[in-house]
């Protein structure tokens, strides 16, 4: 009878063991709470510039500087969300101040009716999300 519980307990460890020194499988890449995978900054700038160019009928080549300008303003976004450490005080004033640069330097390339639209479309976007946060609908308010 000791015996069998001495292998039992032999073989308990042993396979403890193996099993602690298996590599573990790499992850897959983060994704959002929305299922769609995790896009670079220089894609989310250009899906961003295409759905511009369509609802404010851009041009070829203010499709082109807008996406730069998505492209630029998200990598110094990033930046700056990395410099704050942390600080959420630090990380809004840098992302107001990047979106500030951005629509000042996005006025240079669109028409003054554009650029108008460009701003109403952007106030319909803030007060949805706004709706959003305040449990009026989005992901996740159905918990019953």
């Amino acid at each position: 009878m000791k015996n069998a519980f001495f292998l039992l307990a032999a073989l308990a460890l042993t396979s403890a063991a193996a099993h602690a020194q298996t590599t573990p499988t790499p992850a897959a890449p983060a994704t959002p709470l929305s299922g769609r995978p995790v896009r670079s900054p220089e894609q989310q700038a250009e899906g961003q510039a295409q759905r511009l160019a369509k609802e404010l009928n851009l041009t070829a080549d203010q499709q082109t500087k807008v996406q730069q300008l998505m492209a630029a303003q998200r990598q110094e976004t990033q930046a700056a969300i990395q410099q704050a450490g942390g600080n959420r005080r630090a990380m809004g004033q840098a992302m107001r101040a990047g979106r500030d640069k951005f629509n000042g330097q996005l006025q240079t390339v669109l028409t003054a009716d554009q650029y108008t639209k460009y701003q109403q479309i952007m106030t319909e976007r803030r007060a949805k999300m706004q709706e959003r946060r305040q449990g009026g609908g989005g992901l996740g308010t159905d918990l019953d």
